[in-house]
């Protein structure tokens, strides 16, 4: 084996390590996007997302620190799933690299 088959071969395990860590992040945190309905003057949120096919929406309340709590978490998720994103691209790369280099 080449240095560049080396080098890609390492780089494609340390890949795949970060997305098992990041699919199991992913677990963790709620789907969804925050939803605010407003009637009679109250506002109420919501938490949607699909669940077998369809749209679900979950009261979550009107506490402050509870909706900060779930926004930042959401927010995290996005960032997370962006990560997943292109390390799967990053990975695909290498794959064809490494067969070219072989």
């Amino acid at each position: 084996m080449n240095y560049l088959s080396v080098t890609l071969t390492r780089e494609a395990k340390r890949m795949s390590v970060l997305r098992e860590v990041y699919e199991k992040q992913l677990e963790v945190l709620p789907k969804g996007s925050l939803r605010v309905r407003e009637r009679s003057g109250k506002k109420y949120f919501y938490l949607a997302y699909r669940k077998d096919g369809k749209v679900v929406s979950d009261y979550v309340g009107n506490e402050e620190t509870a909706l900060t709590a779930l926004k930042e978490q959401l927010e995290r998720r996005k960032g997370i799933e962006n990560l997943l994103r292109s390390i799967k691209n990053e990975l695909r790369l290498m794959n064809r690299a490494m067969e070219v280099a072989k």
